[in-house]
């Protein structure tokens, strides 16, 4: 009778390159989800910039408060809201209706 070779972990080799694979896919996982966590955030950048760049074009101050709202939104419905808001906004009240 054969015995099977146990690796320093104690797991048999077949069960220990699962284990690996099984890491190894995790890994990749939690890249890819890093990659989309850092595309969203900077999704969310480009948003805000616009809003800014479009508000001064238009005239429109920000207060400090609001410039801290604006960085602190990360709903980009909102931000997609407020940047289409900008076209007959007279104030930041009106822009971040």
């Amino acid at each position: 009778m054969e015995q099977q070779i146990e690796s320093k972990t104690g797991f048999s080799p077949p069960s220990q390159r699962h284990i690996e694979r099984a890491q190894r896919e995790r890994f990749r996982a939690g890249r890819l989800d890093g990659k989309i966590e850092g595309f969203r955030a900077g999704e969310l950048n480009a948003k805000r910039d616009v809003l800014f760049r479009l508000a001064a074009r238009a005239g429109v101050t920000l207060s400090a408060d609001d410039h801290a709202r604006v960085l602190a939104c990360t709903d980009r419905a909102s931000l997609d809201r407020w940047i289409d808001n900008v076209v007959g906004a007279k104030s930041a009240a009106d822009l971040l209706s």
